[in-house]
């Protein structure tokens, strides 16, 4: 299981991301919150056993491919979001099931 330290780390991982599958964070964690979101901690699943995994020990945060199109439709809309910008279009996506344009 690879593990990135913070919203920006995981944006910069983007092209990397797997097709299918879950972005996984702690169980507790504050979906609705940007400063949580920011200094996540998050895991991506490199083979089943670890997708296996998360879905026992962690927390669904959301689909990778999801997240990615969540990153291109904020920067369509937006030159150069901040990380404040693609934290709160993902929590838009995660309270809403729709994309922030």
């Amino acid at each position: 299981m690879k593990t990135l330290i913070g919203l920006k780390s995981l944006i910069a991982e983007r092209n990397a991301l797997p097709q299918v599958g879950w972005i996984f964070v702690e169980r507790g964690f504050d979906k609705a919150s940007i400063e949580a979101l920011i200094n996540a901690q998050f895991y991506i699943p490199e083979n089943d056993d670890d997708e296996f995994f998360g879905e026992d020990n962690l927390a669904t945060w959301m689909e990778a491919p999801i997240f990615v199109r969540v990153l291109r439709l904020r920067n369509k809309s937006i030159p150069t979001p901040t990380l404040e910008q693609y934290a709160n279009a993902a929590i838009h996506y995660l309270e809403k099931d729709d994309f922030l344009e």
